[in-house]
């Protein structure tokens, strides 16, 4: 799933960076990478706005358990090697015999919010479900992520 053509590491330098050293990639995320996924998980959402009470062991079976979903597909994003955020969710076969999609879970460490990294992630990842007619994401109507 790399969407960095060109670049043998699947990585290019981000000309959005002001530094123009740092390289992103979006990778699939598979189990290779839910260690480090769980810590982003965890760091995100322990924390403001949503307080969760998220533990290293609880994180690893609610995002090992969305792994092994039927249908699941996923991506991180790669910043200098480490990763920075994710997505993940599975494909759900409609009425219509059409494949929709729903978004399960997306995180992005502490540092990296609000820089333009998670919506770099999200616009890779759905270009890539270019064959589902629909994608859903739930979200309180009056929660922090709305």
């Amino acid at each position: 799933m790399a969407r960095n053509p060109g670049a043998d590491t699947g990585a290019e330098t981000d000309p959005d960076r002001k530094d123009g050293n740092m390289t992103e990639a979006v990778v699939r995320w598979g189990p290779e990478l839910l260690p480090p996924a769980v810590e982003v998980f965890v760091e995100a959402f322990n924390a403001e706005p949503w307080n969760d009470r998220w533990s290293i062991d609880s994180a690893t079976c609610r995002l090992r358990d969305l792994q092994a979903t039927p249908g699941f597909e996923g991506a991180a994003l790669l910043v200098d090697g480490e990763l920075t955020a994710f997505v993940g969710g599975y494909r759900q076969r409609w009425w219509d015999n059409s494949d929709h999609f729903y978004i399960a879970e997306m995180a992005v460490r502490r540092h990296a919010q609000r820089s333009g990294q998670g919506t770099r992630l999200l616009r890779a990842f759905l270009a890539e479900l270019n064959d589902v007619s629909r994608i859903s994401l739930l979200t309180a109507i009056d929660g922090p992520a709305a």
